[in-house]
């Protein structure tokens, strides 16, 4: 039965990517990391020793925030001590299919966690002297991977993540001390990726270039789009400021400011905190594609200079706005 879960594994992976992709064109990343790897088995003591893992990320390859990730490592699972009662070591070689949700994707620094299935070949080295007679030393089992972990772009291609994982097998044989209870392993990792590919179809229709004028020329956002009462860039959004980002791209000379502003209807000090984190929200869709940060200053003004006075709803809608202003 068992066996028969690694063809269906990898039919899984190339039909939903396959019909993703027929929908969505986003981006691919390549990246490598090291960590630490320790079993969950019969042995009461576990080393904790060096893992190596490669990872092939497609980003927001589902929908928005949703991405997938085909993963393959190698590593060792033992307790510190060998020839002892359930002392053991077993080399694993994992490779999964994992589904990772980011629901911060335009921020700075990006909480994420994932689920999936993968195989799992292991061979036990050094088995313990009671180990079970009917033990499987050198095989192949299924795992789920299961954890957390933060993903940081640090320019238009570069990022690094670390993660954590929990990762139970359908097997009891990776020690070879049979408990009727199925062995596990958990792990860390820290990585570094390299982006490459296009943007989403929609951005790649989006080529035009945005005209700053010249110094201190200032110029209005409307529909710059947030979630009610947060600073949280919605997708609509992106559409708009993709000039911004092709001009800054190739004009690297030019620097601007980032200005926010609402209306009178609520707390002062809430609204100057509001407006402060939507510019920077704006900031950090800019760094992360690439546009260094210290051409782009930021500054929240909350309810100071409306453009019009706040005496109906619709003049109180249009001081909620971002302005640019070119400052260099």
């Amino acid at each position: 039965m068992r066996k028969k879960l690694v063809p269906l594994f990898f039919f899984a992976i190339f039909f939903f990517a396959k019909n993703s992709y027929a929908q969505w064109e986003q981006i691919w990343s390549f990246g490598a990391g090291i960590g630490g790897v320790a079993g969950v088995n019969e042995s009461i003591h576990q080393a904790i020793n060096p893992q190596f893992n490669f990872s092939l990320l497609w980003l927001n390859g589902i929908a928005r925030h949703w991405s997938l990730e085909a993963n393959f490592g190698f590593g060792k699972i033992s307790s510190p001590n060998q020839g002892g009662y359930s002392e053991y070591s077993t080399y694993i070689v994992p490779y999964d299919f994992q589904v990772r949700y980011s629901p911060l994707e335009n921020s700075e620094w990006q909480p994420y966690i994932y689920a999936g299935i993968g195989a799992l070949s292991y061979n036990v080295s050094s088995p313990p002297p009671n180990a079970s007679p009917d033990a499987k030393l050198n095989s192949t089992t299924a795992y789920l991977p299961i954890g957390l972990g933060l993903y940081h772009p640090l320019d238009k291609n570069l990022a690094v993540e670390a993660s954590i994982s929990d990762n139970p097998s359908f097997s009891d044989d990776l020690n070879p001390v049979h408990d009727n209870r199925n062995d596990a392993f958990w792990g860390f990792r820290i990585g570094i990726s390299y982006s490459f590919g296009g943007r989403s179809a929609e951005n790649q229709e989006t080529e035009a270039e945005f005209d700053f004028g010249s110094r201190g020329t200032s110029q209005v956002f409307g529909s710059i789009a947030f979630d009610s009462a947060k600073a949280r860039l919605r997708q609509e959004s992106d559409r708009l400021l993709m000039p911004v980002l092709n001009s800054l791209t190739n004009h690297p000379e030019i620097e601007i400011q980032i200005r926010a502003y609402t209306d009178n209807s609520g707390d002062f000090d809430s609204a100057m905190a509001l407006t402060q984190d939507r510019a920077e929200s704006i900031k950090v869709w800019l760094v992360s594609r690439g546009i260094s940060a210290s051409r782009v200053s930021t500054q929240g003004y909350g309810p100071h200079d409306p453009m019009v006075p706040n005496d109906s709803p619709e003049n109180m809608l249009r001081n909620h706005r971002i302005e640019i202003v070119r400052m260099k």
